[in-house]
């Protein structure tokens, strides 16, 4: 754990034969090793130039892909007078010293582009890796507060949350997938992580389950059913097949023009509307009905996310401030106080374009009811007082008009300190048909993965060697999905294809896994393991050529991967990243496959002790990596 302090880091280096490393304001050099290099080469170029050094850091810039080097200098962001980038790149060339870490640069515009010594690389990347093992590629100092006493930064991440006894849809998986990728990355980084699944546990449609179970329920089903999620999402389906003729006429006479408010007052609108009003009055017999289906579905939900590696931390839902009648009547009483909503027509709304902002009319309150924005504005303040959130986040499928009509009342509520906490990922609804058929439910939709993965598994002996194909087939069939889901950029909307399972090849979870499996039959195979106090004492020259050197240049880029994936919260950026690795340990494999050195002398041996620890550090970014976006890697 030598390099994991910053004294340690800086004795190893001297171990190594080079000077302290230069401080600069911009590196941070304990959880990037790229910024070990970067204040190397920001402190020649400093004594290069007069200018200021956190400029000469800052001109200073990662290549975005490793054929174009490994450092920049971007000239013109020197600022110099009397030059023109050109000009300075030639003078500053001829000035340049030979340095250990890298080799000699070239100019290419108004560029300097460094390559990293492939001799220095293992000495310094290996060590680094092996101190932090699993947390290599996290900064727990970015979840800091560092102005309030070095607290921990608190951060509500809402996802999944679907309907009680709906279906789950693809919008309500991609939910769930994403916001567990966006809840990693932030515990990665630091920060205390609560994640929340806010149910759709309240509203008519819980009024019309509500008529179901009066007519066709009873507590004898609730002793004897089996799959009571599956009974109630079935009887749910049945109500809304029974709905449906009343709700086309009442979208005939919607487009005929006609009162269809009347239509609303009758049958079982009227039905699933009283039942529904007796829950928000609190009546004791209409709650306990409604306990009883949240029971069910908490509970079915509960053990089916943890197939997923996902835990909830709270299951929240609009029931939690519908049934806290202080928790609306704040915030009405705030939204009457500054003038922000309105009467229309018997409804309370706001008009937010009266209030500056070009989002429309929306309602608050109905025919004494509340409404999905009501409740939203209701349970930012809830979760405000319960939790102190430094940052909330919603995954949420599309609904973009709706929070930001959310974040603008409160804003409007005199809290911008509190809107600008608040954030919305979205992505677009799948289109086309999904290849799963006609699962409905989470658990479906996971079984189908594991069957499909197994049926591709058999169909094809020789891909997938595997001693316990059943148990392989559940995990890989999860990592194809989560893989999946995590692929497809925002704007994106292709349904899910169990048909990919049939390959192994293209940037799929399977591919991912595979190439996993093989490095870990590799290090098995190369047969040496190294003790940590060798790594530093092995001859690494038979990793300076290609492609040997480029993957050690591609695994010294991780932090900086998952550091940009943070600020942006793509998973896309770690997944082309790891396909990137894949493709460069392939080759590798492949190269060592195609070597017939043979003996026991000190050449070969130091290049067997090489790779095994090359071979470790990738196994280890590749880990850290597929745990980041929620796979599960496994060597069997």
């Amino acid at each position: 754990m030598a390099t994991v302090s910053l004294s340690g880091l800086q004795a190893f280096v001297a171990e190594i034969g080079l000077g302290p490393i230069p401080s600069f304001a911009a590196a941070d050099v304990l959880h990037n090793p790229i910024d070990i290099y970067h204040s190397y080469l920001a402190e020649v170029f400093r004594a290069l130039v007069e200018c200021d050094p956190d400029l000469v850091y800052n001109s200073i810039q990662p290549a975005n892909t490793v054929g174009n080097g490994d450092l920049n200098i971007v000239l013109p962001r020197l600022k110099l007078p009397g030059t023109t980038p050109k000009e300075l790149a030639s003078e500053l060339l001829k000035k340049f010293q030979p340095h250990p870490l890298f080799a000699l640069p070239f100019k290419d515009g108004v560029h300097i582009r460094f390559f990293f010594s492939p001799k220095s690389i293992p000495r310094l990347l290996f060590p680094y890796i092996n101190d932090r093992k699993e947390k290599y590629g996290m900064d727990a100092s970015l979840g800091m507060q560092n102005d309030q006493g070095s607290r921990q930064k608190k951060v509500l991440i809402e996802f999944s949350s679907p309907n009680i006894a709906s279906e789950f849809t693809e919008a309500h998986l991609r939910s769930t997938i994403l916001g567990a990728f966006v809840a990693n990355m932030y515990e990665a980084m630091g920060w205390e992580v609560t994640r929340i699944n806010y149910l759709g546990d309240w509203g008519k449609h819980l009024g019309l389950l509500g008529v179901g179970w009066q007519k066709y329920g009873s507590e004898k089903i609730l002793d004897n059913q089996a799959d009571l999620f599956r009974y109630i999402h079935d009887l749910y389906a049945k109500m809304e097949e029974e709905l449906q003729p009343e709700q086309d006429a009442r979208k005939r006479a919607r487009e005929d023009g006609q009162d269809f408010a009347t239509m609303e007052s009758q049958g079982l609108f009227a039905e699933r509307d009283a039942t529904f009003k007796r829950m928000e009055d609190g009546e004791p017999e209409a709650i306990t009905l409604w306990k009883k289906l949240r029971d069910i579905s908490v509970e079915y939900y509960t053990t089916v996310y943890s197939r997923l590696n996902i835990k909830f931390d709270e299951y929240s839902g609009e029931s939690r401030v519908s049934l806290d009648s202080d928790a609306v009547t704040e915030v009405e009483a705030v939204l009457k106080d500054k003038g922000i909503y309105e009467e229309q027509d018997g409804a309370w709304v706001i008009d937010f374009d009266k209030h500056g902002a070009k989002l429309g009319t929306a309602t608050v309150r109905k025919n004494g009811s509340t409404t999905y924005l009501l409740r939203d504005l209701a349970t930012v303040f809830d979760r405000l007082k319960s939790h102190a959130f430094d940052k909330m986040i919603y995954v949420v499928c599309e609904q973009d008009v709706h929070f930001r009509q959310v974040f603008k009342a409160v804003e409007l509520m005199g809290r911008v300190d509190i809107s600008d906490r608040l954030q919305h990922i979205t992505f677009p609804k799948a289109s086309g048909q999904s290849s799963g058929g006609s699962s409905h439910l989470l658990g479906d939709i996971l079984d189908q993965c594991q069957f499909r993965m197994l049926e591709a598994m058999n169909s094809n002996p020789e891909e997938y060697q595997f001693e316990d194909p059943e148990g392989i087939s559940k995990v890989m069939g999860l990592n194809f999905l989560i893989v999946h889901e995590l692929s497809l950029r925002k704007n994106h909307n292709s349904s899910l294809d169990f048909n990919f399972m049939a390959s192994s090849e293209g940037e799929t979870g399977i591919r991912l896994q595979m190439s996993y499996s093989r490095l870990c039959s590799a290090i098995l195979k190369n047969g040496v393991h190294p003790r940590e106090d060798e790594i530093n004492n092995i001859d690494y020259s038979s990793l300076w050529d290609e492609p040997w050197s480029e993957l050690l240049r591609l695994i010294a880029r991780y932090p900086e991967v998952t550091t940009s994936a943070f600020k942006t919260l793509e998973p896309g950026t770690i997944l082309s990243y790891l396909f990137c690795v894949v493709e460069q340990i392939s080759s590798c494999l492949d190269d060592a496959d195609e070597d017939d050195s043979e003996g026991e002398g000190s050449t070969v041996g130091s290049k067997y002790a090489a790779r095994a620890v090359l071979y470790d550090s990738v196994r280890q970014v590749l880990e850290n990596g597929m745990k980041l976006l929620g796979a599960t890697p496994f060597n069997k």
